[in-house]
């Protein structure tokens, strides 16, 4: 019997049997690109061709329909089993369609019709995979509320000025959304978003990803030097220095994904460590590893938080489901959003330490053979580490956060 999380929806089924499948083709090739540092282009390729890339994208606007995030956490879950570098991508791509389709059935609704033709526009190119999406947030020295990315107004535009970090996906994207800041005559700045296509003149991919784990998710630093953009690319995001509906709205869903991929970390180095302890032997008796209580031991201490983690993320993925169905784009309550966040922090930060606890105690399982390269696990081990510093929040802040909501304190964050 199969204790993995499953789908809610017809569209997330259709997604996750997607997902399913080229995991298995991604793992063939995962050990290759850690190994070299280099990005896997003909998984994202591969992806447009199925419609993966599209899985966010509503069905009358030809993509697959995935509104629920429980669904595209799991599809993104599934990814993360074969190649965690790409899942983390196309979570960043996949949940950006998502906030467009919840912004494009808003404009419908309210009868903007301009409006909603652009971004229907832009989600038809979306599902028929020509179009790829990056959505840098983080800079060094500053934190998402405080860009400090910088749009100056010129004529007929604006001038960026500044340096993203973790800019997953870059080598692959066709279209950049960039938070940064635009000054303001009665506040000093606020916060906008401007859309920058690929090669655009004044903008650089540095290819400079190298780290520890994730080395296939192309995560550059992006550096722009007055790179312009036109009037139209700039679109208000929210006031200086506060979570907007918008931006906690955002975050949550990017995250929620993420943290889906570190469960599926997990999820496989639970089965490589069942196949290495039942199909390896030891000593004159040829006793089974699989047969030693110590085994035993840490594989049902493996069995135990994996289920817990499967059930805190599958709770809070089906409540923040319940809550958007409830609120389309507009109309989500700040206050209850944070609430939500804060709920969603809990279980971001019991995955994420689960995730590592067991994939430490499969490498245990499988002695020295895990700590070779040529051994998954030494790259799960690895690859894992990258779920606690994930933004938004790291541990600390999270803690900062988590009890600032639950006391009833302000938690935008100080400039």
């Amino acid at each position: 019997m199969d204790f993995a999380l499953q789908p809610n929806t017809i569209s997330g089924s259709r997604f996750v049997e997607l997902a399913e499948n080229h995991a298995t083709d991604f793992a063939i090739r995962a050990a290759q690109h850690d190994r070299e540092g280099s990005f896997p282009f003909e998984n994202v390729e591969a992806m447009q061709r199925s419609g993966v890339m599209g899985a966010c994208v509503p069905l009358e606007l030809a993509g697959l329909g995935v509104e629920s995030l429980h669904d595209a956490m799991l599809g993104i879950n599934r990814l993360g089993r074969g190649d965690a570098s790409t899942a983390i991508g196309t979570a960043m791509h996949l949940l950006s369609s998502w906030m467009i389709t919840r912004g494009w059935r808003s404009a419908t609704a309210a009868g903007d019709a301009p409006l909603a033709e652009r971004m229907a526009s832009l989600l038809r190119q979306i599902a028929a995979g020509e179009i790829v999406l990056c959505s840098p947030q983080s800079e060094p020295g500053t934190d998402m509320l405080h860009p400090l990315v910088e749009a100056t107004k010129v004529t007929d535009g604006w001038l960026l000025n500044g340096r993203k970090i973790f800019g997953t996906l870059s080598p692959a994207a066709s279209l950049f959304a960039i938070n940064c800041r635009a000054g303001d005559q009665e506040n000093g700045f606020r916060r906008v978003t401007a859309m920058v296509p690929a090669g655009n003149p004044g903008m650089d991919i540095k290819n400079n990803w190298d780290a520890l784990g994730m080395r296939g998710s192309g995560s550059h630093d992006i550096v722009f030097q007055d790179c312009f953009v036109p009037e139209g690319a700039l679109r208000e995001d929210c006031p200086w220095g506060e979570w907007s509906e918008r931006s906690l709205s955002g975050q949550m869903a990017f995250n929620m994904a993420l943290v889906g991929a570190f469960l599926g970390i997990a999820e496989a180095a639970r089965d490589l460590a069942i196949t290495s302890v039942t199909s390896r032997r030891r000593g004159s008796g040829g006793r089974a590893q699989a047969e030693r209580p110590t085994i035993q031991n840490l594989i049902a201490e493996i069995e135990i938080d994996l289920a817990a983690a499967r059930a805190i993320l599958s709770r809070n993925a089906t409540t923040v489901d319940s809550f958007f169905s409830r609120h389309p784009a507009g109309t989500a309550p700040v206050a209850e959003l944070h609430a939500l966040m804060k709920d969603f922090q809990c279980a971001k930060w019991f995955v994420n330490r689960k995730a590592i606890e067991i994939i430490d105690r499969a490498m245990t399982a499988s002695g020295g053979a895990g700590y070779l390269n040529t051994n998954p696990l030494s790259r799960l081990y690895r690859d894992v580490r990258a779920g606690p510093f994930m933004q938004l929040f790291s541990p600390n802040e999270a803690f900062e956060y988590i009890g600032k909501v639950t006391l009833g304190i302000d938690p935008n964050l100080a400039d």
